[in-house]
């Protein structure tokens, strides 16, 4: 929990965002207007929503934050405006389209939240024809990055500051996306826009993009950054780009080398970025043609895999249920609209206490079954 309150305290201290997403949401909500506020956290976009005039406000969050957002809304004297829905958003059906959909799911590099496949989905099932949404557009930017502080992150692992038996580490240390608040003073050159998405809109599920650089100073470099500058409504724009003045109170997605490379003023460096949006797989080539040196890497190199799982997804397996896929199948039967959950419990321990090792075990596994898949 503490993480979750220190995360949302950021989003909801950054003045920069919030004026601007009240700008955009108070151009573009009508009196009457339904939202829909996707991915809501602690509700603050849809309360802006329903503070400019919007009838109904459906507030979408599948993590227990969503209860700070029904608190404040009630609080707010809003409660009979608002439905709350906690459940993912490619689950949620409605019963009509609304007028305008809200989302703050911008990521460190725009997309890498899963934003494009999030708005594509919900403009197709939710949102009324001409309706609008807030974001409208996503342009990723990419930097070349000199710092100390990211240097040493990737160094730690075979510097001795671990245990040697932990070095190898390093390789997954630098195939990662790390969350960093880079500024001005680490750029080696100008920021490069990638291009311009259209959210909403089905996107390719392979993006690529390449961004010719040419350095300003001397210095070494230690990776690149992803951030972003994103469309909220005409003119109304939010960025977390390490140059900007009015940048976000929002890391950059930092994308690291196995090591620094020593560069000059004026030499050369090319970057193509390749991703996969729908499972977050983010490459990063870099090529200094000058040195005659290509690096590579990929977030999918940086995951810890699990062979088991791995061995499991096969597309040619013969499939049998575990102990918990029992357990669940079994809580869900006596699911039938008669039972107490009460009544549920005692039927598990009876006659089903050989599922899970211990009585505890199962109790709280049957109380995390109900809770995720029965309705209210």
């Amino acid at each position: 929990m503490a993480k979750i309150l220190e995360e949302h305290a950021g989003y909801l201290s950054d003045r920069i965002k919030l004026e601007r997403f009240q700008a955009a949401i108070s151009k573009v909500v009508q009196i009457g207007d339904r939202v829909i506020d996707l991915g809501c956290g602690s509700g603050i976009l849809g309360l802006l929503a329903l503070r400019a005039g919007a009838s109904k406000v459906l507030f979408v969050e599948e993590g227990e934050v969503i209860e700070i957002a029904r608190r404040t809304i009630a609080d707010a004297g809003y409660s009979d405006q608002s439905e709350f829905h906690r459940v993912n958003s490619y689950e949620l059906t409605i019963a009509e389209p609304v007028d305008v959909i809200v989302c703050d799911h911008v990521g460190y590099f725009g997309f890498d939240y899963g934003l494009l496949g999030l708005l594509a989905d919900a403009k197709n099932r939710f949102l009324k024809s001409g309706g609008i949404l807030i974001p409208t557009a996503l342009e990723p930017q990419l930097s070349l990055i000199e710092s100390a502080e990211c240097r040493k992150g990737i160094a730690l692992w075979r510097d001795g500051t671990v245990p040697a038996d932990f070095q190898w580490m390093d390789e997954f240390a630098a195939n990662t996306k790390h969350a960093k608040d880079l500024g001005s003073d680490n750029l080696l050159a100008s920021v490069a826009t990638l291009g311009r998405l259209d959210l909403g809109e089905d996107a390719d599920p392979f993006l690529t993009w390449k961004a010719d650089f040419k350095c300003q100073r001397d210095g070494e470099l230690d990776g690149v950054a992803g951030s972003f500058s994103c469309q909220l409504h005409d003119d109304t724009y939010i960025t977390n780009s390490p140059g900007a003045k009015d940048s976000l109170n929002r890391p950059q997605a930092f994308l690291p080398l196995l090591e620094p490379v020593a560069i000059t003023r004026g030499e050369s460096i090319v970057v193509d970025v390749l991703v996969r949006h729908l499972d977050h797989i983010i490459g990063w080539i870099v090529e200094l043609p000058e040195q005659n040196k290509k690096f590579a890497h990929t977030t999918f190199n940086g995951k810890l895999l699990d062979r088991e799982m791995l061995t499991r997804a096969q597309p040619d397996r013969i499939v049998t249920l575990n102990n918990r896929g029992q357990a669940r199948q079994v809580v869900l039967s006596y699911c039938d609209g008669i039972r107490t959950v009460d009544e549920i419990q005692t039927l598990m321990q009876r006659d089903h206490v050989n599922l899970f090792p211990t009585e505890q075990a199962l109790s709280t596994f049957v109380t995390q079954v109900i809770s995720w898949d029965t309705d209210e």
